[in-house]
């Protein structure tokens, strides 16, 4: 493996133009706000300040945090002569990480995941990898993760032009509900508190925002009704509490060879059913230092991240679990140097 002579590797992240659009959008809407509560100081004599200021500089903070969020990029660092790797999560120059250790860099693949998009994953150590990036089209994937194994000197794997890969058909033969038999259900359970209360508050302020575009809202005595404008405002805010509130949920038709994503945000539910290839295997791996992932393998080299636990014991019952109610194999893989396929009782 040829490395310049520090033997460090720095791979820059960076975003596809339109997934900046939405950051950029958050923080124009910031310096709005700011510009807007600007306005309002120097035109209302009667205004309290404290509340303008407190106010305007919430909600334009709100928009900087989401702009952080949607516009950051991961630099990766490889120090081999030391074994280390580091992840530097950045905005714009601003950026923090730190060293963690690795054995070996193994490959880098492409493959199309449950949502339709094309993710890139750096391989290592086995059965570790890290999430690179994801991108609606196909050809800007390749080309990227094609750049990024070139410039670590490691295989690269397509996913979507391997011959024992079959792509998914979104054209599936419709079957009818009184011959449809659920084989298995999972769902990826509920969000974290924080990413709850996070959608919980954008959903209410959007609805606010909506409110006083057309109602007039009393206000220190005063009533205010917003301008049109603000329905930008009222998009972000629902753009963002549905990223935060959307989970997953999977059906397996077994019989007819055939699975469903459905995304649901609270009581909207909505998916297709897709074909299924084949049912593969069950792993379980740590992510890292006490965390497990159980991950549902099929169509050769797809994934579907089914559940994950703190505690070794309990993510293995759980991959057991999932592994005789599907009738395929479960592989431990929580150990990369000793992974062991597990005997089923």
């Amino acid at each position: 493996m040829s490395m310049n002579k520090n033997e460090i590797a720095i791979v820059k992240g960076k975003k596809a133009w339109y997934a900046l659009v939405f950051p950029f959008a958050c923080f124009c809407v910031a310096l709005g706000v700011l510009w807007n509560g600007y306005e309002v100081l120097v035109s209302e004599k009667d205004v309290s300040f404290v509340e303008v200021v407190l106010g305007w500089s919430f909600a334009a903070f709100l928009f900087v945090i989401l702009g952080v969020v949607f516009g950051m990029v991961r630099d990766y660092h490889f120090d081999f002569k030391r074994k280390r790797y580091k992840i530097i999560k950045r905005v714009g120059i601003l950026g923090f990480g730190r060293w963690k250790q690795f054995h070996n860099l193994e490959y880098v693949s492409v493959f199309e995941n449950p949502d339709s998009r094309f993710e890139i994953n750096l391989w290592y150590d086995t059965t570790k990898h890290f999430y690179i990036d994801s991108y609606f089209f196909s050809e800007a994937a390749v080309k990227r993760a094609r750049e990024l194994a070139q410039q670590l000197n490691i295989e690269f794997h397509n996913g979507m032009t391997n011959q024992q890969f079959v792509m998914e058909d979104d054209t599936a033969a419709p079957i009818p509900k009184e011959q449809r038999k659920i084989d298995a259900y999972f769902s990826q359970g509920n969000r974290p508190l924080w990413q709850t209360i996070v959608a919980a508050f954008c959903f209410t302020v959007s609805s606010v925002v909506l409110y006083a575009m057309f109602f007039e809202i009393p206000v220190n005595n005063q009533n205010y009704r917003l301008p049109l404008r603000s329905i930008e405002i009222v998009l972000l805010l629902m753009i963002t509490g549905i990223r935060f509130s959307m989970v997953n949920d999977y059906l397996f038709d077994l019989e007819n060879n055939q699975f469903k994503v459905i995304h649901v945000i609270g009581f909207i539910k909505w998916g297709t059913w897709k074909q299924l290839a084949s049912l593969d295997y069950i792993s379980v791996y740590q992510k890292k230092e006490g965390q497990f992932q159980i991950n549902l393998w099929y169509n050769t080299n797809k994934h579907i991240h089914i559940s994950g636990s703190n505690e070794y014991k309990s993510a293995l019952n759980i991959g057991e679990q999932l592994a005789k109610k599907l009738q395929i194999e479960l592989l431990d893989a929580s150990d990369p140097h000793h992974k062991k396929w597990v005997e089923l009782l």
